[in-house]
């Protein structure tokens, strides 16, 4: 299993999860792609070709049965798994823990939109979903989702590209993106096109977008019994 974190960056808590993971008998690989020496300070045109060459690592590896790579990704990397697996038919195995369904614009490690795609391949940016100020303000104003993203957009990810079984995992109380909503479209996508593999989800109500690792409940959600959040993540 590639294992990939979030927006945070680094790779410590890609560590954390593949550790959990090889703790139940899978050879892991964690993956920093930004936010960590030698590598860009920005998530921003992140390429592909990092899940590509792990992939190739893999592959070299005498232990390493080739025929069943996996991918799991959280959150930005949950988006940067399951794009790499649309273009990658080596995965075969697809865990997405607070998904989103669309490719977004990068993101500076100052916070500010970049004006450029989270990814990209071949030095090619991948189409993506733009940010834009006055929306997002607009929807704080008037208590509105945002983003409010069509289906079947120019910027959704093309899962029915994927070559293995899929999981989405998500939280019905995520406070940064509707990973809920991401997963049923990606569901929907998938039956749409005639999915030739499994799609599994497990949807939880309590432990919101920093669903992560079972029994560490996250000081972020003060205002939420612990005891439930540690249920979710079991």
């Amino acid at each position: 299993m590639l294992v990939l974190s979030g927006s945070e960056g680094g790779i410590e808590k890609a560590q954390a999860i593949a550790q959990l993971i090889a703790n139940h008998g899978f050879a892991t690989l964690a993956i920093g792609y930004f936010g960590i020496e030698n590598l860009t300070k920005d998530l921003s045109q992140i390429p592909l070709e990092i899940i590509e060459n792990s992939i190739s690592f893999f592959k070299s590896q005498k232990m390493i049965n080739s025929k069943h790579i996996g991918i799991y990704g959280r959150s930005k990397g949950a988006e940067f798994a399951l794009l790499a697996a649309s273009y990658f038919n080596e995965i075969k195995c697809i865990v997405v823990n607070s998904p989103s369904n669309v490719v977004y614009e990068g993101i500076s490690h100052k916070g500010f939109p970049t004006l450029t795609s989270s990814w990209s391949y071949r030095g090619k940016s991948i189409n993506y979903f733009p940010f834009v100020f006055k929306k997002f303000l607009l929807s704080k104003i008037i208590h509105k989702e945002f983003p409010i993203i069509n289906e079947n957009s120019s910027y959704e990810i093309p899962v029915e590209k994927i070559s293995g079984n899929i999981l989405c995992i998500a939280s019905s109380k995520d406070e940064i993106w509707n990973a809920l909503q991401a997963s049923k479209r990606i569901q929907r996508r998938l039956a749409q096109n005639h999915f030739q593999h499994q799609f599994n989800s497990n949807y939880v109500e309590n432990a919101g977008h920093m669903l992560t690792i079972p029994f560490q409940p996250n000081n972020r959600y003060k205002n939420t019994d612990k005891k439930l959040i540690m249920n979710d993540t079991l």
